[in-house]
């Protein structure tokens, strides 16, 4: 081989082996514009040392781009002090202005939750993690894998994001050529979150079945029978369980999904709120539940929750109201829980009885029912509504009906019935 061809081979080996180091990790997403993607995104291209506000508001464009720089290290973040910057999807946990080196943090920053549960399953390790100022001359590639912008540009983006705004890292990042299949995959995870939270409520074995017992065991730290046995014990002692969630979002990573949403969880006299991520990975052809993170939720949601039953409630009404109209016995006690009260009777027994022999001699003519009010119970629901009755004979009333109602397999039973008579 000749000296020249000898420098052509070994240049060519050198440039083959810098390309592959600076496309190592090399996550490339597309984002696509499903129903369920958030409103706003901040998107890093590595390679292009750019950072987009993406914004949701049909269609999908760019709001802003700044130029900003990323770790000295090119390639996917693998462990603690690698000087690369992470490739997946992140979120901003708080902001922090109780910084004590300008030049390199500028006013402020936002720390991401590096390494997320995914990172914890393939072993990655590190941490401090932040989109952060410059208080000197932004040069590309020149953090410790943190992604740092202009002073100027961390202030004009601190009026955009939050505690918890999505933060999407990739080599390069495009949100053009959409295939569709993110739109497709997005609909089933719909299903499934929507899935999960009815199953916990109505204690379902569904609800440990959609996890994967592995994988959640090595993001959590300590073993799935341990959250299993624990979840179990909680189902043992409360007589209900009811799960909501609003405002569902998500987006996927490298090699997985990650779903975030408000949680208003309630049992008893316990209403929470609670904002939370779930990670799902493909597992021999289906979606499980891989890890988990939480968020403290901004506000309450008792009356998106109160909204988001009335629908249920009023089916609920209408077919109890149906079945005392039409005195049949059998089905409309099925509408009680088996020790529920009506009045000063107590028992399913006792009620039916008192109910069969009324409708013996007068069965009701019209049952009529107005001014619904919705109101949380430690037993589930108080549905307090006007009530206008007759019957056969003649007799008529008119009061204030009082029901309380609990959730049971996505349904509902009467647990209290009082009735105050004008």
């Amino acid at each position: 081989m000749t000296y020249f061809l000898r420098i052509l081979f070994v240049s060519i080996i050198v440039y083959a082996s810098l390309l592959s180091n600076c496309f190592a990790g090399g996550w490339a997403p597309v984002v696509e514009s499903t129903s369920l993607i958030p409103g706003l995104i901040v998107a890093v291209d590595k390679g292009n040392q750019k950072l987009h506000l993406l914004v949701h508001k049909s269609p999908l464009h760019v709001e802003a781009t700044l130029t900003c720089a990323t770790g000295k290290t090119a390639g996917d973040k693998e462990f603690e002090g690698d000087k690369r910057t992470p490739e997946g999807v992140y979120f901003t946990k708080n902001k922090r202005t109780d910084l004590d080196d300008f030049e390199l943090y500028g006013d402020m920053a936002f720390p991401l939750d590096f390494p997320n549960p995914v990172d914890r399953i393939n072993g990655k390790t590190g941490y401090g993690i932040w989109i952060h100022g410059r208080g000197k001359q932004l040069v590309a590639m020149d953090t410790q894998g943190c992604i740092a912008l202009n002073n100027s540009d961390i202030n004009f983006i601190d009026s955009k994001i939050h505690p918890g705004t999505p933060v999407l890292i990739g080599e390069s990042v495009s949100w053009e050529n959409a295939t569709g299949t993110q739109v497709a995959e997005s609909v089933e995870l719909k299903s499934l979150v929507n899935k999960w939270a009815a199953d916990w409520s109505n204690k379902d074995a569904g609800f440990f079945n959609a996890y994967s017992d592995k994988l959640f065991s090595k993001s959590e730290g300590r073993s799935f029978k341990f959250f299993k046995d624990r979840k179990k014990k909680i189902f043992s002692k409360t007589s209900w369980i009811d799960v909501s969630v609003f405002n569902l979002n998500a987006l996927p990573g490298p090699d997985y999904w990650v779903t975030w949403f408000d949680q208003y969880y309630r049992s008893g006299r316990l209403s929470s709120s609670t904002a939370k991520r779930l990670y799902w990975q493909k597992i021999n052809g289906t979606w499980k539940i891989v890890g988990r993170e939480y968020g403290p939720a901004g506000r309450s949601f008792t009356d998106e929750y109160l909204e988001s039953k009335k629908e249920s409630v009023l089916a609920f009404l209408d077919k109890w109201r149906l079945l005392w109209l039409s005195a049949d016995l059998e089905q409309y006690s099925k509408m009680y829980d088996s020790n529920a009260r009506q009045g000063k009777m107590s028992g399913i027994g006792n009620i039916k009885e008192y109910k069969k022999s009324v409708w013996k001699e007068r069965t009701p003519s019209v049952i009529e029912f107005s001014k619904i009010k919705l109101i949380e119970h430690p037993d589930g629901l108080e549905v307090d509504f006007d009530q206008s009755y007759s019957d056969v004979s003649g007799y008529s009333d008119f009061g204030r009906k009082k029901l309380v109602i609990r959730p049971v397999n996505g349904e509902w039973r009467i647990v209290d019935e009082q009735w105050s008579g004008s």
